[in-house]
């Protein structure tokens, strides 16, 4: 029996609304001159194009609506056409998301992402990282996953964006679902119902009292099942969804099913099936009548499940489902059985083994392509590792290798298994000689006095030397559990100095954000303000404007390296690659941002973090000003206990050879000898220069 029934939208209607706007949209545009009304227009038909799914005309539209406000100096135009670019990425995504092609997917939506953050559109970059989420989550690497759902999630709380943060809500939940963590996932999707409550968004409310109702129906708490699709049955009632009330009935028949109470159940079915028929909804119908049989089977009423299921079969053919198909053979098999028919029982599971088939083949082929493009997608994460991908011949023979390895590690486990028996047999059978031979001298010394007394003597020294090796034992137990004591209370001592620490870091980095901040905030702001006032003053007064800038970057940076949460090595490589790509982009010099997967794993000191990153950044600023480059690389790997860090553009170069005036390069050396690390610098005229910084991690 189908467990559930999805909650649909009639696409069909949607399309053709959406068809009748870009109509609408054209016939202004015919008549409009090329003004900022036209961009407008340009703008609207890309948005429109790409809500139903039509790229080449969206670019066109986009590209026409930038090409024109920028000889118009629109400005307001040219935002929204470059906004615009992101969002025709973020579909060219979906699409690839929905035909399961996850790299071509991912890179579009990095490539959204890219466009909102340079616009610092938030809602956008809020809906890229949902959307790259969903791209790992159906990978299920659910650390990148919730990495980027919770990126979303800040965003959208800045927002304020309630069905925003219900949407993050409920795909956090699924991942703590699959998962198999059935309370924080209840937790998140009470969230976002909490959040599409706020909102009066009714219809997400529906799926999330789904997504609850299905997660207690498989822990098998029917009353807390039943009582969430109840409430999705009402609220459907409430805002007229057909579809909604029916896949709502089917739910609610699911679970009557279960809880034995066959009566409700077909009554809800029976009426799921009508309201599918009103909605023209063939394949709910199909299913409706596929439960309606299974629950007669279960009645032995045997000739009403014949007819719902030669009902549901007529439709499963008509819409090609396999798996609908199959399983509705199935069931006939079943009903002809039990009703005697042997021959029609027979033809059924004929016809079953032909679908079952027929899916095990399709079920293969989405796996094969399935891997092929997970291969691809991780060759394109880390080409170093994956050089040259495996044919499918290879990959069966290597499968083929191991399983025969593991099985011939079975029998050795095995063997070894029954020689450990036969010892132990060999020696309980010594034992038991060794007892009947005691036995015998017993028998025969039993006569014996002295050598009787002689024996007590011995059993008297066996117990005062066991009474000694219990001695022995406690007293290793009293110091091993002293030890164990002396070990917690060590541990605790330090854990609390570690939270002093951290609050004290934290302490300071506030105070500096707050008071220093605000102050040269305010330096800055009162010299522009004189600049307007004394004309006389105003070399003056940009000095000081320049150097308060100066100051509060260098605190910003200052506040970052203290602040405990910065710890991870990770968020000194996204700190980086933000710097980069705001002042290279600025200057539109092309580079490329390298750091491997075992530097996000490693934990720097708070004065390794700070020189490392001010390194960075003097090399960076020294690049976009004396250099000339329009390309750049920067590459960043740890190598077991070792952090390398290289820096390199194509730019003019200079002779290392020669003093320099500035301070940047004494600088930079200064501070990797205070972290004890290599600094190198690789540079001629008019071939570039290489800056290599290697750390002991």
């Amino acid at each position: 029996m189908l467990l559930f029934i999805l909650f649909t939208i009639n696409y069909g209607v949607c399309y053709a609304q959406q068809n009748k706007k870009i109509d609408s949209l054209l016939i202004v545009l015919k008549n409009q001159k090329d003004d900022t009304g036209r961009v407008n227009t340009l703008n609207a038909l890309c948005k429109q194009s790409l809500n139903v799914y039509n790229i080449p005309d969206a670019k066109k539209y986009q590209y026409e609506a930038l090409s024109l406000a920028e000889k118009k100096r629109f400005e307001k135009g040219i935002h929204e056409a470059q906004i615009n670019s992101g969002y025709i990425a973020n579909v060219r995504g979906n699409m690839f998301m929905g035909q399961g092609n996850y790299p071509d997917a991912l890179n579009n939506y990095l490539a959204a992402l890219k466009v909102f953050e340079k616009y610092k559109f938030l809602t956008g970059i809020a809906g890229s990282h949902l959307n790259v989420g969903h791209v790992y989550s159906s990978q299920r690497n659910y650390p990148e996953a919730l990495k980027n759902y919770f990126l979303a999630l800040k965003i959208f709380e800045e927002l304020k964006d309630k069905n925003g943060l219900g949407g993050v809500y409920n795909n956090i939940g699924d991942v703590y679902e699959d998962l198999g963590n059935s309370q924080e996932a209840l937790k998140y999707y009470n969230d976002a119902i909490k959040m599409y409550a706020e909102a009066g968004n009714k219809r997400a409310l529906i799926d999330r009292y789904f997504n609850i109702g299905f997660l207690y129906e498989d822990q098998g708490n029917y009353d807390e099942a039943l009582k969430n699709h109840l409430a999705a049955l009402k609220i459907s009632e409430e805002i007229g969804s057909i579809n909604g009330i029916a896949a709502s009935k089917s739910n609610i028949a699911d679970i009557y099913s279960k809880q034995g109470k066959q009566a409700e159940a077909i009554k809800n079915y029976s009426q799921a099936a009508k309201l599918y028929q009103e909605t023209g909804n063939t394949e709910g119908v199909g299913i409706s009548y596929t439960n309606l049989g299974a629950v007669y089977l279960y009645l032995k009423d045997f000739p009403l499940a014949k007819k719902n299921l030669d009902s549901a079969l007529v439709i499963a053919k008509e819409l090609g489902s396999i798996e609908g198909t199959k399983q509705i053979y199935e069931l006939m098999t079943k009903v002809d059985s039990a009703a005697g028919n042997w021959q029609e029982a027979l033809d059924d599971h004929k016809s079953y083994i032909i679908y079952r088939d027929s899916l095990a083949s399709e079920e293969t082929t989405n796996k094969i392509m399935k891997y092929q493009m997970q291969y691809e997608f991780d060759k394109k994460e880390d080409s170093l590792k994956y050089l040259q991908a495996l044919s499918n011949a290879k990959l069966n023979q290597q499968i083929l290798i191991s399983n025969q390895q593991e099985q011939t590690l079975l029998l050795k486990e095995n063997e070894v298994a029954l020689l450990s028996n036969e010892k132990q047999l060999q020696q309980l059978q010594m034992q038991k000689d060794s007892a009947e031979s005691a036995g015998h001298k017993a028998e025969a010394d039993k006569n014996q006095g002295q050598l009787v007394l002689l024996n007590k003597e011995k059993a008297i020294q066996a117990l005062e030397l066991n009474r000694q090796k219990q001695l022995k034992k406690y007293l290793l137990a009293g110091l091993a559990l002293f030890l164990v004591l002396a070990f917690f209370v060590y541990r605790n001592y330090r854990t609390r100095q570690q939270l002093r620490l951290q609050t004290l870091r934290n302490k300071i980095a506030t105070d500096l954000h707050d008071d220093i901040g605000s102050t040269l905030s305010s330096i800055s702001i009162f010299s522009q303000m004189a600049q307007q006032e004394s004309k006389e003053a105003i070399p003056l007064l940009e000095t000081i404007g320049e150097n308060s800038r100066k100051m509060l970057d260098a605190m910003a940076d200052i506040v970052w390296t203290i602040n405990p949460e910065n710890d991870q090595f990770e968020q000194i490589v996204l700190r980086m690659r933000s710097f980069a790509y705001e002042l290279l982009g600025a200057k539109k010099i092309d580079f490329e941002f390298n750091a491997d997967e075992e530097v996000a794993k490693m934990k720097l000191s708070m004065d390794v973090r700070k020189n490392l990153y001010l390194i960075f950044k003097e090399a960076t600023n020294n690049m976009v000003k004396y250099s000339g480059a329009d390309k750049a690389l920067f590459n960043i790997k740890g190598e077991k206990n070792n952090l390398t860090m290289l820096i390199h553009d194509n730019g003019k170069g200079f002779d290392t050879r020669q003093s320099t005036t500035g301070n940047g390069l004494k600088n930079m050396k200064k501070r990797a000898d205070e972290m004890g690390a290599q600094f190198l610098i690789d540079s001629k005229p008019g071939d570039g220069t290489t800056i290599e910084l290697k750390i002991a991690v």
